[in-house]
């Protein structure tokens, strides 16, 4: 910015002389010109920024001394007079009265003519700023509301404001001058006081601040205070002191009153600390300028970094804010934080924290605009839940709804197929029978019940994935079945993998089928041998564990002691899409007719129907760990099935045959009759009341599909002996009952002998029935 220049006026009769000084002096300021005293007295007049007057001495209306003397203290312009004269006595007149500041003669030497004009118009300015300053003090002293004075070295009042003359009952500010206070107010304690800490600063020329203190010579209760400091000299001495009184009641009464409410304030600071540092969610608010201005412990363990001051285009790159996939920061157009300062009223979005202390948590951020009173979106709140669990859970259960739906699926499936064998069964048997010994149709037939028994081991598998098998559990030792099955997993394994097996001694029994556990390390067995087709290690542990709360969750089962079999290949191991699809019926990763995907889905079924979990460790190429976990029993045995052996010779009964399906019904009514049974048939249990009224005397068998509720029968039927037949439907709640209490169960599909011998069990000696010629 260029400097304002100083203004000149010239003032002479000669046009010539004022062209000359204005050629001299145009550059540096700003030239003004009069031929005329009178008309030059006009402009210094209204112009009071005038710095510097040039004048002639000889002009015919008005000499220069003259003209100078009537400029008078209406200006502060500095005063120059040149003359080709030598009128001395009017000279001397003008500089001894002031009226002229210096005395240049014609003709001039410009330098010293400069120099003169130079020094002239510092002068001015240094002039005009004191005055300035002079008037700034004085408007301050004037109208300050505060109370200002000055004193010297001997605490006597230089100055003093009317504010402060006023505060200590002094009418006129002026009869202060020369005295001390303790003059003014008599040599009273507060004024001696006073006049003491006006001494500790002179003497340590530090200044007192925020003095406050009872207002003396008031008649009410008011409070003032006071800021004092020292006046030094250029020695640094202390000259004097100023001070500035300001009455404060107000203030201290404020303070009083938030003093007497501190410790409520104080009560709720701590309340809300509390709630926020108790709440399940974070809470973390930022400014627009990144500064963060609340962030909950919740929220620095959802975040796993303490609260950070970073604009929130910072923020993934800080915290590791990531996309759902755990590998691509969030960009700005994703930013929940961004999104809600861009005016965005509510903004849902989940996302993943992966960073140097979280490993990849999923958190749920809710976030929202941070406005001012005035509606201007000064920052962001967002709200943060970790629902890593949750989303875990979820997946974990519509897994679990997938999977119970397919097994729904493969039970009813595996149920009518059961049907249909138990028919193509025993029609196959009653056909075979027909035929003579050495008959080459009998061949045929043979292929028929073979293929059945073929299509039989499906159905089971298809059973126990959908845990419909009905099952006869009692104590085992896991170590046993392990020990038992070693020769043949040895064989089945072949030389080129080695089986190595660890077990705990003294491990506690569980309460299962044999057969199903049996099934259960073959399937497993089988599974690693497949993933090491050039040779590898087996390894097969067991162990107990006990769950906490925590790990019994993970793996969705209540906390308890655990007896866990563990399987682990050395083989190619899986992907996790692999792994997510493990346990699906008809999956399978094998070249077509090499598996039928069913061996894991069995498992799966089987330890579900033992009420266990299992859990699989794999990765491509780092091989694969199966864990299956069973609870362990509790003291005592449990009461299983007992089976009575049937004497050898045919007893004769009533039977009463209850089955909806007709192919099934018929065919073992015609095997029943061949063995010399009598038998009613019934479809439901609707047509049983008819059916017995035809009968002779009790029934002493029903034989009946687990469709058919127990309690639904007539009460003439509770001597009867109950034969339930299951293709592999759910059991009624009643035949659970019956499983536990001795009942008799026949899995279908079913040969004749199968039947008849069941028959024969449950009747028992001595059982025969009353009417047999019928």
């Amino acid at each position: 910015m260029q400097a304002v220049k100083e203004r000149v006026l010239l003032v002479d009769d000669e046009p010539q002389i004022l062209t000359a000084l204005e050629d001299l002096l145009g550059d540096d300021y700003t030239v003004f010109k009069s031929e005329s005293p009178q008309r030059a007295l006009d402009m210094v007049h209204q112009d009071v920024d005038i710095a510097v007057v040039i004048s002639d001495q000889r002009m015919p209306q008005m000499n220069g001394d003259e003209f100078l003397s009537k400029i008078g203290d209406s200006s502060h312009a500095l005063r120059i007079m040149v003359s080709g004269f030598a009128d001395l006595p009017a000279v001397l007149r003008a500089i001894n009265e002031g009226k002229v500041y210096a005395y240049v003669t014609k003709p001039w030497d410009e330098a010293d003519l400069l120099h003169k004009v130079q020094t002239a118009a510092e002068h001015f300015r240094l002039t005009q700023e004191l005055e300035y300053e002079r008037r700034l003090l004085r408007d301050l002293m004037d109208n300050s509301p505060d109370g200002i004075y000055f004193k010297d070295a001997d605490l006597r009042f230089l100055r003093a404001n009317a504010s402060f003359a006023q505060s200590i009952g002094v009418a006129n500010p002026d009869d202060l001058v020369g005295r001390r206070l303790s003059e003014v107010l008599g040599a009273g304690h507060e004024a001696l006081a006073l006049e003491s800490e006006d001494k500790r600063v002179l003497q340590r020329r530090q200044p007192l601040l925020d003095m406050v203190r009872r207002h003396y010579g008031a008649d009410k209760p008011r409070y003032v205070s006071e800021t004092k400091a020292p006046i030094k000299g250029k020695s640094g001495n202390a000259l004097g002191i100023v001070g500035i009184s300001r009455d404060v009641t107000e203030r201290v009464n404020t303070s009083e009153a938030l003093r007497a409410s501190e410790g409520q304030l104080q009560q709720q600071t701590r309340i809300l600390n509390s709630i926020l540092d108790g709440m399940g969610d974070g809470v973390v608010v930022i400014a627009r300028d990144g500064r963060t201005l609340i962030q909950n412990q919740e929220a620095s363990r959802v975040l796993g970094v303490a609260a950070r001051d970073v604009v929130v285009e910072g923020w993934p790159e800080a915290y590791g804010l990531h996309q759902l996939d755990g590998l691509t920061l969030l960009d700005v157009a994703q930013n929940p934080l961004r999104r809600a300062m861009d005016g965005e009223s509510l903004v849902h979005q989940e996302l993943r924290v992966r960073n140097s202390v979280v490993s990849g948590a999923i958190v749920a951020i809710t976030a929202t605009p941070l406005r001012a009173p005035t509606g201007e979106v000064t920052g962001a709140i967002a709200l943060l839940r970790d629902v890593t669990e949750q989303r875990n859970l979820e997946q974990q259960l519509a897994q679990s709804q997938k999977m119970e739906a397919i097994g729904q699926l493969a039970g009813g499936v595996a149920h009518d197929f059961n049907n249909l064998l138990t028919v193509i069964v025993g029609c196959g048997e009653l056909a075979l029978e027909d035929f003579a010994v050495g008959d080459a149709r009998r061949e045929n037939v043979d292929e028929v019940l073979a293929a059945a028994r073929h299509a039989t081991l499906l159905t089971q598998q298809l059973l126990a994935f959908s845990r419909r098998q009905v099952i006869q559990p009692k104590n085992l030792q896991l170590n046993e079945i392990v020990l038992g099955m070693n020769g043949m997993l040895r064989r089945l394994i072949g030389a080129h993998i080695a089986l190595v097996t660890v077990l705990q001694p003294d491990l506690g029994s569980i309460c299962a089928d044999q057969s199903q556990l049996e099934q259960v390390l073959l399937n497993l067995v089988i599974n690693a041998r497949d993933a090491m087709p050039d040779g590898g290690t087996l390894r097969v542990e067991t162990e107990e564990e006990l769950l906490g709360e925590a790990r019994a969750a993970e793996l969705g089962t209540t906390p308890g002691s655990f007896v866990v079999l563990t399987v682990t290949d050395s083989g190619t191991g899986m992907s996790e899409e692999t792994r997510s699809r493990l346990f699906e019926p008809f999956f399978t990763t094998k070249e077509v007719g090499k598996g039928t995907g069913l061996g894991l889905s069995t498992v799966y079924g089987i330890v579900s129907q033992n009420h266990g979990v299992i859990s699989v460790n794999s990765a491509p190429g780092q091989g694969t760990e199966f864990r299956i976990s069973l609870r362990r029993a509790p003291n005592g045995e449990r009461k299983v099935p007992s089976v009575q052996p049937g004497p050898s010779s045919v007893v004769a009964a009533t039977v009463l045959l209850i089955d909806g399906d007709d192919a099934v019904r018929q065919i073992t009514a015609r095997m029943l009759r061949a063995e010399g049974h009598t038998v009613h048939e019934a479809a439901h249990v609707s047509d049983v009341r008819s059916v017995a009224a035809q009968a002779v005397g009790d029934f002493d068998v029903v034989l009946s599909d687990v469709i058919v509720r127990i309690a639904d029968l007539p009460e003439r039927f509770g001597k009867a002996r109950v034969l339930l037949m299951t293709g592999g439907g759910p059991l009624p709640r009643d035949a659970e009952d019956s499983l536990c209490d001795d009942g008799a169960f026949l899995s279908k599909p079913f040969s004749r002998q199968q039947l008849l011998e069941k028959v024969r069990e449950i009747l028992g000696p001595g059982e025969r029935k009353t009417d047999a010629g019928s």
